[in-house]
């Protein structure tokens, strides 16, 4: 009897495991470890066998090299088989990215002036002798700024002219031992619109002052809030001014414009003056970086210009924002990215031939500033947006009719990214909203959610037929942060159809913990009580 009781104690126990493996059929992990190195390609490898005694189904391998593809050496291509020799070994599906629309770096190589543009419009400039340079009148009034009541900065509102391209500089004195610490923030339309968006430059003089730097577009708006922070040290030498062709783009589609103060006289690059570029963009520290600390270029006239000495001009132009210390993004509205997008999907078809393809809109905040396509004048950036999704869907398709296609969730849902203005105000340097970009997305696009887990985030993408896969962890270290994040996840997608599985998405390549996570979701029913009293 005591055996017939063990054997159908297993039976039960197999059969609650099963339930359990059901639930959930997939299990993922984010993926960046890369294939640059033998010694990396090793440490891949064994990634890829510790996730698979994870429980481990799928892998998102995001460390590809795109359309890059032919220019690797054949022992990149030989790594990149021997880890798919292992993945097949260990029946993993390979999933990977393509068409990065929010985090570009990787297209720039082939022209750094694919990032999107921002308009400057009608900047004025002063003719001195065989240059010009942006007219010091149109600096801001900092004397406007007054202190904060405990001494730690100035703010007020200033006027602005409007899509007027500015630069920043302020000195920290230090007056005691201490870390040193200020930030800026410049916003508009009653904190609906963020200017500054870039990480400053900061540096320290011989002296120890600390001088920093930021730049803004004024955009839309004719007054700004402007306000400088710092800890205990001494704020000195304030000063805004119009940061002149600094980060300009050239592409056809976005022109350098210069015409007469009336502007009824349109110059000619070439003719009047000589090509403008800001040749630091494409040499420092390497090719499609944006550094803002160095001096702007300035219009240099030509021999034989009709432009003359004390002349003032107006400047229109679109220039590049980037946003944080490392993001850019790729323009929506340029038509020359598309064949660069093709030549990665073909490139990684034929290479990986993976399981589906990941189409990486993610984070898109700078857009829809220039001028539109034809037939479509009036799209918001959310129809816009739809549109690409399109295109990009039907390219896979083009090259790999039955691969499973999936994107992140953030740019498609108004619980996130893709929120209406009346609720977040304009998403970052947008020139509008991303709502209603999910009508691009065809039924069979697999959703790899992320963000904080809501019920209604789930059960909108739920109502819409799109299966999903559940993007947990996020690089929590304690086993106490890792149950609260299993246990939101599944309590807010519980009832959900059409949950394919879970991912163990991190960011810092904590793969250390991804054993203890997924154990952790194998025996979620058994500690999820505990969570839910509090404890």
């Amino acid at each position: 009897m005591k055996r017939i009781a063990v054997v159908l104690a297993m039976t039960m126990w197999l059969f609650v495991r099963v339930a359990e493996a059901q639930q959930f059929p997939e299990r993922w992990v984010y993926f960046s470890w890369g294939l640059r190195t033998d010694a990396s390609a090793e440490k891949a490898i064994q990634l890829l066998r510790d996730a698979k005694a994870s429980g481990c189904t799928h892998v998102l391998f995001v460390a590809t090299r795109g359309h890059r593809l032919p220019k690797e050496p054949p022992a990149y291509l030989d790594r990149v088989r021997k880890f798919q020799d292992e993945a097949k070994k260990l029946n993993m599906k390979i999933v990977v990215p393509a068409v990065a629309t929010g985090y570009c770096g990787r297209y720039l190589d082939v022209d750094s002036n694919l990032v999107a543009g921002i308009p400057v419009r009608n900047m004025v400039f002063v003719v001195k002798g065989k240059t010009a340079e942006p007219d010091p009148a149109q600096a801001l009034d900092v004397s406007l700024l007054k202190p904060q009541r405990h001494g730690k900065g100035v703010s007020g509102t200033l006027k602005v002219k409007p899509f007027t391209w500015y630069r920043m500089t302020y000195e920290i004195v230090p007056t005691q031992e201490g870390r040193i610490g200020s930030y800026c923030s410049v916003s508009s339309n009653g904190y609906k619109r963020r200017h500054t968006r870039t990480d400053p430059a900061v540096k320290k003089t011989p002296e120890g002052r600390y001088i920093y730097q930021n730049v803004f577009n004024s955009l839309e708006a004719e007054e700004v809030l402007v306000g400088i922070y710092h800890n205990v040290h001494k704020l000195e030498n304030v000063c805004i001014e119009p940061a002149g062709m600094l980060l300009i783009i050239r592409r056809d589609r976005i022109p350098l414009t210069v015409t007469s103060e009336d502007g009824t006289t349109v110059y000619e690059e070439g003719r009047d003056f000589k090509p403008v570029a800001d040749p630091i963009v494409a040499v420092r520290p390497f090719p499609g970086e944006f550094p803002f600390d160095h001096p702007a270029p300035v219009l240099e006239l030509t021999e034989n210009s009709r432009i003359k000495d004390g002349q003032k001009l107006l400047v229109s132009f679109w220039h590049h924002q980037r946003i944080g210390s490392d993001q850019d993004n790729l323009s929506l509205q340029e038509e020359r990215v598309w064949p660069i997008l093709e030549k990665e999907i073909r490139e990684m078809q034929n290479l990986w031939h993976p399981e589906g393809f990941m189409l990486n809109y993610d984070e898109i905040r700078v857009a829809m500033w220039e001028p539109p396509e034809p037939g479509e004048e009036k799209f918001t950036p959310g129809q816009k947006l739809a549109k690409h999704f399109k295109r990009a869907y039907n390219l896979v398709r083009t090259y790999t009719p039955t691969a499973k296609i999936y994107t992140w969730s953030d740019m498609f849902t108004p619980h996130h990214n893709a929120r209406p203005f009346a609720k977040s105000g304009y998403y970052y340097l947008v020139n509008g909203n991303w709502d209603g970009s999910w009508e691009g997305l065809p039924k069979d696009v697999i959703i790899l959610n992320w963000y904080s887990p809501t019920r209604e985030g789930i059960g909108f993408f739920a109502d819409r037929g799109h299966p999903q896969v559940l993007c947990g962890y996020y690089d929590q270290r304690t086993t106490e942060k890792m149950k609260q994040n299993i246990h939101k996840w599944m309590a807010v997608s519980e009832g959900a159809p059409g949950i394919r599985g879970v991912m163990f998405t991190t960011w810092g390549r904590r793969y250390q913990y991804m054993k203890e996570y997924f154990q952790l979701l194998d025996t979620y029913d058994a500690w999820k009580k505990e969570m839910s009293a509090g404890k």
